[in-house]
């Protein structure tokens, strides 16, 4: 039976326990905290899975593993990283975004990754880039000279969910690197549901990069869900995250219709609903090898970019989201 090293067990980490048994591992659960045991076996046996296992430790353990999965809250991930690493060694590794909240750190994940030899096997969960409908997005975007991006909402946290956006417009843009053209945080924090001792942000900027471009205006002040539209020459793919439906109208081939008769013979192309894949079944798919996510150098350039509309929005690092 294959093995697992999964670090933490907060609800990310429950949902990557779930996909590890899943896929028949054998998982050693790493975390500090007590009482987590209980509701980890009653989670498991209600989603249909068996206990037997997981083995539950409260130190890093020595050994070799077929995956590693790294949950915990940024200010621990890179010092249980390392501490893994130092004893351990695993063939495939798997770290949750944000890498960390302080941008040193962030860059430093790839510099141990080098030094144990394991940068090629680390990547990062930016798991949108498996979400179906995104794939439909970016090929509609391959073929545009140029396109738009907008995000709509309120308090998702920049750190915490806007990662996620940010590194969705990378895919989209085929990770050509933007500029960010303008940035204002807004005059409040996001509050966190993790606890007081951390806090996020929210904003308004402008990315611009070769091909793409993304307006974003994510209120702190504001409980609105996020809405993404993506426009390019002759078509618009609009995203509703508050109830999972989208809609995508493209002007008819063939047509000669002037650009100022906007919207006429356009078509729908596509308005359902759609669904995503659950966490821990992508978690199944990644340990069994049959998906990948980002790596290290591509993980870093998203982080990078968050890092850059903070520090343009006025916020100095290090930062407090997890």
């Amino acid at each position: 039976m294959k093995t697992a090293f999964l670090s933490a067990l907060g609800a990310m980490g429950r949902r990557h326990l779930q996909g590890l048994v899943r896929a028949g591992f054998t998982v050693t659960a790493y975390d500090i905290n007590d009482g987590l045991q209980d509701t980890v076996n009653k989670e498991l046996l209600a989603a249909g899975f068996p206990v037997d296992n997981v083995v539950f430790t409260r130190t890093i353990p020595t050994g070799n593993f077929d995956v590693a999965v790294f949950a915990e809250t940024t200010t621990r991930r890179l010092e249980n990283f390392k501490q893994f690493l130092s004893h351990a060694k695993a063939a495939r590794i798997l770290l949750e975004k944000p890498m960390s909240a302080d941008p040193d750190e962030v860059r430093a994940f790839h510099a141990v990754a080098l030094a144990h030899g394991v940068a090629s096997i680390t990547q990062v969960n930016f798991v949108r880039r498996h979400w179906p409908h995104l794939h439909k997005l970016a090929a509609r975007c391959s073929q545009e000279e140029r396109f738009t991006v907008t995000l709509n909402g309120g308090a998702i946290g920049l750190g915490c969910m806007g990662i996620h956006y940010l590194d969705t417009f990378l895919a989209l843009s085929g990770d050509e690197m933007p500029d960010v053209s303008w940035s204002e945080l807004s005059k409040t924090l996001v509050a966190s549901g993790r606890g007081t001792q951390f806090t996020d942000y929210g904003g308004d900027f402008v990315l611009t990069g070769p091909r793409a471009r993304l307006m974003a205006s994510l209120e702190a002040g504001s409980s609105a869900n996020v809405l993404m539209t993506v426009r390019g020459a002759h078509f618009l793919a609009q995203v509703d995250y508050t109830d999972m439906r989208w809609k995508i109208s493209s002007r008819k081939l063939g047509s000669s219709m002037p650009n100022y008769r906007y919207g006429a013979e356009y078509v729908t192309d596509e308005e359902s609903g759609f669904s995503i894949p659950a966490m821990h079944e992508l978690s199944h798919d990644w340990a069994k090898g049959l998906i990948d996510m980002p790596g290290l150098v591509q993980a870093v350039k998203t982080h990078d970019l968050l890092d850059r509309i903070l520090q343009e929005g006025g916020a100095k690092p290090p930062y407090q989201y997890t």
